[in-house]
């Protein structure tokens, strides 16, 4: 699968749909989209908190659940790190453990990306 401006406009609206009016700037992408085998990948950070989002795109639903899996293994301590599939669309997001509004906004975000709001 070649990502084409339709399917990276999901992802997008996927991520700003649980990111609502919060101040964002864009970001590259954590872990890079290559070191997941991804096919494309977009993030950004808040700048009210140390909340960072990563959204990847794969070929397939089951190669997304793999690399969430590998993330989930790799969270460094110091570090929250939360992430969920919808489709072939993975998000992956992280915070400082220790900042409450970061944790809050990890699970907003992926709750929405997820469906689930």
């Amino acid at each position: 699968m070649k990502p084409d401006a339709p399917s990276l406009a999901r992802g997008e609206v996927l991520l700003r749909h649980g990111t609502g009016s919060d101040a964002v700037v864009p970001a590259e992408p954590a872990p890079a989209v290559q070191e997941l085998g991804a096919l494309a990948g977009f993030g950004q950070a808040w700048t009210s908190c140390s909340a960072r989002a990563s959204v990847y795109l794969f070929d397939s639903y089951d190669e997304a659940g793999a690399a969430e899996v590998r993330l989930k293994k790799q969270v460094r301590e110091g570090k929250h790190g939360a992430g969920t599939i919808n489709g072939n669309w993975m998000i992956w997001a992280t915070a400082d453990a220790t900042d409450e509004a970061g944790r809050d906004v990890i699970e907003r975000v992926v709750s929405t990306f997820a469906g689930e709001e």
